[in-house]
């Protein structure tokens, strides 16, 4: 077999894994209703650019994804297809760079780029995170260039492109989701291990750069971690199994997840004895920011619970690629045939696992059926911030006529027209000549918002049926009548 032929053989490999990432991302979405957080993003990305900046600087997260889906639904609107599709690009163009990252350090070994990237399309975990509408895609992506810019500045002659490519991916890592700056954590350690192999100085540049291009919002930054620290986090502290469970979502079963930590600790264990500096890179990339996440979310004093798949999900990258070069290395490690094999068990046992989770928007849910067919004469939503996804999938003539400032008040006074309230100014108070209500409690529910809304409705003798609308294990619907 010729070179030429050869390379053919790897790029129609490469296409084939691209093209399985679309069908089952596509899959995926047909499973899942757009979560809260997704609808959040599409109101806000409603706003002009000056207002959504403003609006999102007091959240968790930068704006640069909602300043993006801005122009997007400007063009395509907002609907589930259209608001999820810029998330499912940015998904395949992580492949792509994983396969291009992957061929890169493993010194162009084109069976260690394609069983990562084909590894990263099989998990179903990141499937399912990467067709929301919100910016763990673009996020991930983001890391991944960086980390092949990083590496190629290392390696590579022509050095002005490679620090352009990654100055910006680092910056705009930054706007886009404040958990980037692990990326740099990894290699500012990564350039002190190594300093004489990496010429610091370019280094040095680029990192300035990188500040100066974020320095407008660096006292945001600075303001989210303290309000953080003080108040706390919506993530539960990490418990012991936290660690496991979490490989366990990425690797699609609990057997996958101990064949896969088996290797990735083979190939850290092989990468440190080797002294092989670019897997070195992979193996921080993964086990720094999990590790240090997981100890900080740990319960004790100085606690800030962080640790959930979604916020390490930009590690994961890493630790799908030095799975694959152990996997790919054991046949010449024990020198016997029969290893050739394993990366295909490995490939099997994700592949019986793989599955969507289907998931229900409770309040399109009610829109399809509970609504039309219990005809109640009054609707309480909890959690309050639901009101986005019920006027989404309800409503969409209001959900489109939104308010940049005091955005709750705007959409209780629109809900309150159609007799519809939710919790957060406690409007139910105000329910007048009505003997119906569905009680629509969404995911993350607050159990004592939920208690307040019961009592009320106990004080004006309002007794809950026994007839079962809808329940699942996040979310239900209850029917009062009076």
């Amino acid at each position: 077999m010729n070179l030429k032929t050869l390379k053919t053989q790897n790029s129609l490999k490469l296409v084939f894994i691209l093209v399985l990432g679309i069908v089952l991302k596509l899959w995926f979405s047909s499973q899942k209703d757009l979560s809260n957080d997704e609808v959040f993003s599409i109101y806000h990305a409603q706003f002009n650019i000056p207002e959504l900046f403003k609006e999102l600087s007091t959240g968790n997260n930068p704006p640069f994804f909602e300043g993006m889906l801005h122009f997007w639904i400007k063009l395509f609107g907002i609907g589930k297809f259209s608001v999820r599709l810029p998330s499912i690009i940015f998904s395949v163009l992580s492949t792509f760079f994983i396969f291009q990252l992957a061929k890169l350090i493993s010194g162009n070994d084109k069976n260690i780029a394609l069983l990562s990237s084909l590894l990263f399309t099989l998990s179903s975990f990141y499937t399912d995170l990467q067709i929301e509408t919100r910016a763990y895609s673009f996020m991930t992506l983001l890391v991944i260039f960086n980390s092949y810019s990083f590496i190629n500045l290392i390696l590579k002659n022509n050095k002005t492109i490679w620090l352009i490519y990654w100055v910006v991916a680092s910056a705009v890592g930054y706007y886009t989701h404040f958990f980037t700056f692990w990326i740099s954590i990894v290699q500012f350690i990564f350039l002190i291990l190594h300093f004489r192999r990496t010429n610091l100085k370019i280094f040095m540049v680029g990192a300035i750069f990188s500040a100066v291009l974020f320095s407008p919002y660096i006292s945001i930054l600075l303001q989210r971690f303290s309000d953080t620290e003080q108040s706390g986090t919506w993530v539960e502290p990490a418990s012991a199994n936290s660690f496991y469970f979490i490989i366990w979502q990425f690797c699609n079963s609990p057997i996958a997840a101990v064949l896969f930590l088996i290797a990735f600790i083979g190939f850290t264990i092989v990468s440190v004895r080797k002294k092989n500096f670019l897997h070195q890179y992979i193996f921080l990339w993964f086990w720094i920011p999990f590790a240090a996440m997981y100890l900080i979310s740990l319960p004790h004093k100085l606690s800030i619970p962080m640790f959930t798949a979604r916020y390490v999900s930009f590690v994961f990258p890493a630790f799908f690629i030095g799975v694959s070069v152990i996997l790919c290395g054991l046949k010449d490690i024990f020198n016997k045939r029969i290893f050739a094999y394993i990366p295909i068990l490995y490939i099997l046992v994700m592949l019986v696992s793989l599955k969507p989770k289907p998931t229900q928007n409770i309040f399109f849910e009610a829109s399809k059926t509970s609504i039309k067919k219990y005809k109640p004469q009054s609707i309480i939503i909890q959690p309050y911030y639901g009101a986005f996804s019920y006027l989404y999938y309800n409503e969409p003539e209001k959900f489109q006529k939104f308010a940049s400032e005091n955005i709750y008040n705007h959409m209780e006074n629109q809900l309150i027209k159609s007799n519809i309230y939710s919790s957060r100014l406690r409007s139910f108070v105000n329910l007048n000549a009505t003997k119906s209500i569905l009680f629509i409690q969404g995911e993350l529910s607050r159990k004592e918002e939920i208690t307040v809304v019961e009592d009320f409705l106990k004080s004006k003798e309002f007794i809950k049926s026994t007839q079962k609308i809808f329940e699942d294990k996040n979310s239900k619907i209850d029917k009062y009548n009076q």
